[in-house]
């Protein structure tokens, strides 16, 4: 990791230490001591400090004090501080003193880069001398693999083919072969190994029509050189023929016949699993058959990746055939599966086609059927659904408990805030324990704090270095940062965007991903950091001069943008509230601005704002439609009204929760139940718990958003 701040870049460090110290967050400045508190840790930081300075000479002694008696990360760090500064004589010292304190990956593949920029390459064999192919990080195979043509290896050729054979291709590989590998200029002229390489890059590039020009002289290989069918070579054939070429029968024939031959072996599987996917495509004549292959594939594997996956194929291919008749068997096929979350993409798909098609009964099987096996996510979305389907009518039902049972399954199982609060508001709980229910996120994974690890954070908010403890934390998060110290660090983020705005996006992708981890309520300072009111000026007098409650404009911006003024996608919408330049300019034309700037927070902030009331308006004020049409367009959406069972049944009051389950599209629905919930905690954060603020109920202020 290398430090070359400008000293624009300093005097921003000064102030965001001047903003922490007046919010109260932990910095050097206000902190007693802190080369008592972190030790030989601290002379890591001071390291860093004395670069900013350009004070190298002073830098130097500090990571290599820190080096030799600091923690782990602290240590490790300082050693790759050093190999990149001082005379060549120090940086290999320093790579020579790193290696044999740590002798992780991470470590190997920095020094590895060094030695690769001054073409030390027999030292970056030497240290990869036992790198697996199959498992190790891809940069660092690239670097070994230049190393070796560098000194022209005798084990060059082989250590690229397995590079290149046994794993799925990478960016890695790549630039790898664009830049440094060579070929015949004639195909005829390749070896077996070098035409195998060639074939697995047409592929990555999805130049379908050659690679399975290339499979057909692969599985002549096999008959004439005998060579062994490795199982990335045998899932690239059956790709490129799915993609390549239209002989679906044919091309299924073939893979049966040497999925038999190579029976008991790795590649059993991938030509099983092709042929189900051939006889797939013509599914009205030979679902049968597709069936069978599926289950082949499934029967001789071990992998449990490789069985859900081939599932997931049979039960999409069940559901396109009869998906009333696959719910009634469901639970058989759910028993089998071992990563229920696998399986969420297809429940989202089916619960609309269901809606659409007026067979509600259904969800009373799919319910039953599913709700021991799903993932969380799925049975709490499900769950939710029969529950409404029942209140409204669309679902008849003896026993009427049933409903507040499948409510209390959906809170019971949610991971989606809006299937948490809504199951809460049906459930009519009191504001205590609606309280309790905005507090408590699930934990859905488990960590062993890493003292080390957070010690270095930590570190990086004290001694007030924001650069740094972001791409950090990324690193190190699934490997020991407690959720509490995720949100110091998210907290100090947020606190320095109040002068560099850049911050604001990655305090707040720090504070959602933490949730995951908790063990216990949040408290609400940790609820302002999931929902933060930035550019609170900006959008507070906007959404006075438009009348409308500014938490629904937090809402939009957190869900568009996540507070990053420079955010933009690959369609081209841009801004806080990722508006497209035509809409911008349509906005323009109407305010009569004939320049403007569709970044510049204010202005972006007031178009979308305009454009959103102005759908709510065309929407009869239903916050929740005019959400849709933002993401869709409103004609879409309008279509979508008029086409759906649901609306059908009840053209003049159409209940906008079952409706959004209706929608064919599943961003739109993932984004109407993001922003609905966002806007939901945003009132109750911000102005339900605000006493002078209380105009209204927790449950009137849900039934405002779903009206």
């Amino acid at each position: 990791m290398t430090l070359h701040l400008h000293s624009k870049r300093f005097r921003l460090t000064l102030i965001f230490i001047a903003v922490l110290f007046c919010t109260g967050c932990p910095s050097y400045e206000n902190t007693p001591n802190p080369q008592a508190e972190f030790g030989a840790d601290a002379d890591y930081f001071m390291g860093l400090r004395f670069l900013q300075e350009g004070k190298e000479k002073q830098a130097r002694l500090k990571f290599t004090n820190c080096l030799n008696k600091g923690s782990y990360y602290c240590a490790k760090r300082s050693g790759e501080q050093l190999i990149q500064s001082g005379t060549m004589a120090e940086k290999d010292r320093a790579c020579q003193i790193l290696l044999s304190k740590f002798s992780d990956e991470e470590t190997i593949l920095e020094v590895c880069r060094y030695y690769s920029t001054c073409y030390k390459y027999t030292q970056v064999i030497d240290i990869t001398n036992n790198i697996d192919y199959k498992t190790a990080d891809n940069e660092l195979c690239r670097l070994r693999l230049l190393s070796l043509k560098a000194q022209n290896s005798a084990h060059y050729l082989t250590d690229v083919f397995n590079w290149f054979i046994l794993r799925p291709v990478s960016n890695e590989h790549f630039l790898f072969f664009a830049d440094s590998f060579e070929l015949p200029e004639n195909i005829k002229d390749y070896t077996v190994k070098q035409f195998l390489i060639a074939f697995r890059m047409d592929l990555y590039e999805q130049n379908y029509a050659l690679a399975c020009e290339k499979a057909k002289t692969i599985f002549e290989l096999f008959e004439k050189e005998n060579i062994e069918p490795y199982e990335q070579i045998i899932s690239d054939i059956g790709k490129a023929y799915l993609y390549g070429s239209d002989k679906n029968i044919t091309n299924a024939s073939n893979f049966s016949k040497y999925a038999k031959k190579y029976k008991g072996k790795p590649a059993e599987f991938y030509f099983w699993f092709y042929c189900g996917r051939f006889y797939d495509k013509e599914q009205k004549s030979y679902f049968s058959q597709a069936i069978s292959s599926y289950e082949s594939a499934i029967a001789c594997t071990t992998s449990t990746k490789q069985k859900d996956n081939a599932l997931w194929y049979l039960l999409q291919a069940r559901i396109n055939q009869s998906y009333s008749s696959t719910i009634k068997e469901l639970k058989k096929y759910a028993q089998q599966w071992t990563d229920p979350t696998y399986f969420d993409d297809l429940f989202e798909s089916l619960i609309p086609s269901i809606l659409a098609s007026g067979d509600f009964e259904c969800f009373k099987n799919l319910y039953y059927q599913i709700k021991d096996f799903a993932s969380k996510e799925t049975v709490s979305k499900i769950s939710y659904i029969y529950a409404r389907l029942i209140q409204e009518n669309f679902i008849t039902v003896k026993d009427k408990t049933e409903i507040e049972q499948a409510l209390q399954t959906s809170l019971k199982n949610a991971v989606n805030p809006y299937y948490k609060i809504l199951s809460a508001y049906r459930l009519k709980y009191n504001d205590e324990q609606m309280k309790e229910v905005l507090l408590t996120f699930p934990q859905t994974q488990s960590i062993t704090v890493n003292q080390d690890a957070e010690k270095l954070l930590k570190g990086y908010i004290t001694f007030g270095f924001p650069d740094y403890v972001y791409p950090e934390w990324r690193k190190l998060y699934k490997e020991g940062i407690s959720p509490e110290t995720s949100m110091e660090i998210s907290a100090f983020l947020n606190s320095i965007g109040k002068s560099d705005s850049q911050y604001l996006s990655l305090s707040l992708r720090v504070a959602s991903n933490s949730t995951d981890y908790f063990t216990k309520p949040l408290s609400i300072e940790n609820l302002k950091l999931i929902y933060p009111q930035n550019f609170a000026d900006i959008v507070e007098k906007i959404s006075d001069k438009y009348d409308i409650d500014s938490s629904i404009i937090y809402a939009l911006i957190r869900g568009e943008s996540f507070f990053d003024p420079m955010a933009e996608s690959t369609a081209g919408a841009m801004g806080l509230t990722q508006l497209m330049q035509m809409t911008a300019q349509d906005i323009a034309a109407k305010f009569k601005k004939t320049d403007f700037n569709i970044t510049d927070p204010e202005t972006n902030v007031e178009f979308g704002t305009y454009y959103l009331t102005q759908l709510i308006s065309r929407c009869n004020d239903s916050i929740i439609l005019a959400f849709f049409s933002y993401n869709s367009g409103i004609t879409r959406v309008r279509k979508w009204i008029q086409s759906t069972t649901v609306s059908n049944s009840r053209p003049n009051n159409v209940p906008q929760d079952l409706f959004l389950e209706s929608i064919p599209y599943s961003e739109t629905r993932g984004y109407g139940r993001k922003l609905i919930s966002a806007s939901l905690y945003y009132e109750w954060i911000y102005n339900y718990q605000n006493v002078e603020r209380k105009p209204r109920s927790f449950e009137q202020i849900i039934e405002t958003f779903l009206r």
